[in-house]
């Protein structure tokens, strides 16, 4: 039986594997090889985020080959210099904050001239050179992210304004546009619109930057931008622009009647006063609008009843982060009345287990005192809090729901009852397919305040989340064992990832771990917390093309093939020697000898 050797399909197979597998594919034979090497070599990552660095002999052998680069550092940049055929090029935040002086974008600018392909670009405070070259070499650009920039020049602005007119995404954080931005100016006067761009985040971070790009010039920018599909707006000071909100989301008016979606960033911000500028807001919104985002913003009963009266029937994505009031009762509302979300990312917003069970509203008209209002006798015995015999849970309303990412709170020192309700509750939603439920503080300690994922508390009643891909628990403290790890193998094959700590003992995690990586899971750890384990073992063998980050450069490496030769096969982890083996069994025994040619090209031994 041969091997498939079809590349079109291969070719397919190639975007769904992972590193291992890809390794593992390109030894089978010399057109798996030729099929799944691109792919193997697609993306190089020099980051801190990244554990690993390739090696500088695959960069070289393997350059035709990178669309992606990733980078944070300039002594990597010789490593690039034949690069291309790039595609994506981020540079990270870091890079920028020491290479403001011309002279030292070089590298960079050199590399974006001889890529003239690229369709993303991510900088941090570029130069004036680099974004000349952008200008002259870069047509093909769509992305484009700028982070820190002081366009206080005529000839820096009117490089970005052209650059403009090819994007469909820009992204501006942390801007200075002193010069463009000015009323009456010749540069700006020449740039009545920009047609293309669909995807606009904009916005000013330093409060020392206001003086210079105000609400008002920042609205004037929008407004040239016909075909906006999804804005993001970012302030740092001042109240929340009601007028300039209104008028790009009242559907007759609006400069842009095209936005879908729209996302509002105010950090600082006055709690006080705020929240009832929602209302005046979505009285008239636009009602194609169908994703709606507050980030460090109030948002309260009020807003919430706004929201309801005027997207319930087409708020389709809900985003929520790190909001300045408590809004468990407010988001259960949402939650019940929104019938069409599908999208709700809600990470820092609490929702008690008592409005998700109703209990609340019983007790509430019972007559009796609401819950949450009893004080706390300190120095007292804990003990476990039996659940209610009377609970009424809210229907969801969004029964298509894909993504819940809220915090579930209310549940500590509570009995094993509450938490196999609240599951139950949790099991209607049969479309999930992301669910978190923990907290995302950056704090390393274990909280007892949430879900309990073992099946004694029931975790068995999501067995109709069939569909589930990834699991997330934050910070709450689990104490999972492998029936736990087994059952949710068995019972959502499509998992792939399970973000937190599945327990809160060392040993035990790192047992439990393997098994789920041993079923291709992979651990996913929220930035803050203590990072992944990593046994000896597989520190050791895990080899190929990349090395560790505390190893040194060096530009001597010895060993350069064409193909993974034994020695890195025999590095691979468990998972892609498994493959590998399966892959083995599909290629027959070879009974040539060297010195018989069967006028196949291919090499013996493949």
């Amino acid at each position: 039986m041969q091997a498939l050797e079809v590349p079109e399909i291969l070719r397919v197979l190639g975007d769904f594997l992972d590193y291992p597998r890809l390794a593992a594919a390109t030894a089978v034979c010399k057109s798996w090889n030729t099929t799944f090497t691109p792919f193997l070599y697609r993306k190089f990552e020099w980051t801190n985020a990244c554990p690993r660095r390739p090696r500088s002999f695959v960069i070289q052998d393997n350059v035709d080959h990178v669309r992606i680069v990733e980078i944070s550092s300039k002594p990597w940049f010789p490593l690039l210099e034949n690069c291309k055929n790039l595609e994506e090029l981020h540079l990270d935040p870091d890079f920028g904050e020491y290479h403001e002086i011309d002279d030292s974008w070089m590298p960079v600018a050199t590399l974006v001239r001889q890529n003239p392909k690229l369709t993303t670009l991510c900088v941090t405070k570029p130069s004036n050179g680099l974004l000349r070259a952008v200008f002259i070499c870069c047509f093909q650009l769509r992305r484009l992210e700028i982070n820190g920039a002081n366009f206080t020049d005529y000839l820096m602005t009117d490089l970005l304004f052209n650059v403009c007119l090819r994007l469909e995404e820009l992204k501006m954080i942390d801007m200075t546009l002193d010069v463009a931005l000015g009323k009456g100016t010749a540069t700006w006067d020449q740039w009545p619109s920009f047609p293309r761009i669909k995807k606009l985040w904009l916005g000013i971070t330093n409060e020392w930057h206001w003086i210079y790009c105000g609400v008002t010039q920042q609205h004037e920018f929008i407004k040239r931008c016909p075909n906006l599909e999804s804005l993001t707006w970012s302030f740092s000071k001042g109240p929340i622009p009601t007028s300039e909100i209104k008028d790009l989301l009242t559907p007759k008016k609006s400069p842009c009647p095209k936005i879908k979606a729209f996302a509002l960033h105010c950090p600082g911000l006055d709690p006080s006063l705020q929240e009832d500028k929602w209302v005046e807001i979505f009285k008239g919104c636009n009602k194609n609008l169908t994703s709606f985002g507050c980030m460090q913003v109030p948002f309260g009963e009020l807003s919430a009843q706004a929201l309801i009266k005027g997207l319930a029937f087409t708020l389709t994505r809900l985003r929520i982060v790190a909001s300045l009031t408590n809004i468990s009762t407010v988001l259960m509302k949402v939650l019940t009345s929104c019938l069409h979300l599908v999208h709700v990312e809600c990470c820092s917003a609490r929702l008690d287990a008592q409005d998700i069970l109703g209990i609340k509203r019983v007790m509430l008209e019972e007559g009796n005192e609401d819950p949450a209002t009893k004080k706390k006798v300190t120095g007292a015995k804990i003990k476990t809090e039996p659940l209610p015999k009377s609970i009424r849970p809210p229907a969801w309303g969004c029964k298509n729901l894909q993504t819940l990412e809220v915090d579930i709170c209310g549940l500590q020192d509570k009995a094993p009852e509450w938490h196999r309700a609240v599951l139950k509750q949790l099991a209607t939603l049969k479309r999930l397919r992301v669910l978190g439920v923990g907290s995302y503080s950056s704090e390393n300690e274990r909280t007892r305040d949430g879900l309990d994922f073992r099946l004694s508390t029931g975790l068995d009643t999501l067995r109709s989340l069939t569909m589930l891909e990834t699991l997330s628990f934050g910070s709450v403290r689990q104490e999972m064992g492998e029936q736990e790890i087994k059952w949710m193998i068995k019972t959502w094959p499509r998992l792939s990832c399970i973000s937190g700590w599945v327990h809160h003992s060392l040993d035990r995690r790192v047992e439990l771990e393997k098994l789920l990586k041993k079923h291709g899971i992979t651990r996913r750890y929220v930035s803050g917390f203590d990072p992944p384990v990593q046994d000896e073992s597989e520190a050791e063998s895990d080899g190929g093309p990349y090395v560790y980050e505390d190893e040194e450069y060096s530009d001597d490496d010895d060993g350069r093939s064409e193909y993974i030769d034994q020695e890195e096969v025999n590095g691979l982890n468990d998972d892609a020697k498994d493959i590998l083996d399966g892959l083995r069994k599909l290629i027959p025994p070879d009974n040539d000898s060297d010195d018989d040619d069967d006028g196949d090209d291919d090499d013996d031994g493949y």
